[in-house]
């Protein structure tokens, strides 16, 4: 119990350490509550999902839950550009995941569902545009996109792209909006 509580006190500290470095890329301070997560992957059914990916994985907190749902033939494709958090996804030794320590800019394929953590807001609008258009670009016409935030604010730019709707997840600090996000036109 004690070797657990300390395992989980410097996963929590390399986190702040993480976000302290760039908090431009990690968004957040914390990382995602499991109310958030399961919120995410119920925005999916699971049962035709077998192309995924997962943009801004962080420390896997998501990634796990994505696994842990995924069909044995669904492959998962995980983007990280933190080398230390890519390191540590990659130490989850899943067959079925391939970690990316690239920009989700460069998303390329079709994918059946696409989960976001990315902090979209503190991205510079170029760039945010970029990896939207790239996810519109990727998902397959009946895909989903699951994007969470912390703010309304970057809904003129989902809407450029997708048709949403979304629900508030107060178990979370800081309560997050999750976004499930399908295509509807070309931008």
């Amino acid at each position: 119990m004690l070797a657990s509580a300390l395992t989980s006190m410097r996963e929590k500290a390399d986190f702040v350490h993480q976000f302290i470095r760039n908090p431009r890329n990690m968004g957040s301070v914390t990382p995602s509550s499991g109310a958030l997560c399961r919120a995410m992957t119920d925005s999916v059914r699971w049962d035709n999902q077998r192309r995924i990916a997962e943009l801004g994985a962080g420390d896997g907190v998501l990634t796990r839950q994505l696994l842990a749902r995924m069909a044995p033939e669904a492959t998962l494709d995980v983007f990280e550009i933190s080398l230390s958090l890519a390191e540590k996804l990659s130490a989850m030794d899943d067959a079925r995941m391939t970690v990316r320590t690239c920009s989700a800019e460069y998303l390329n394929g079709k994918y059946d569902a696409i989960f976001s953590g990315l902090p979209l807001l503190s991205l510079p609008p170029v760039l945010r545009d970029a990896i939207l258009r790239a996810v519109f670009n990727a998902l397959s016409p009946v895909g989903v996109f699951v994007q969470f935030q912390y703010t309304s604010l970057t809904q003129p730019d989902l809407s450029r792209y997708f048709t949403w709707e979304r629900q508030r997840v107060l178990k979370n600090v800081p309560p997050a909006w999750v976004y499930r996000c399908t295509r509807h036109y070309a931008p």
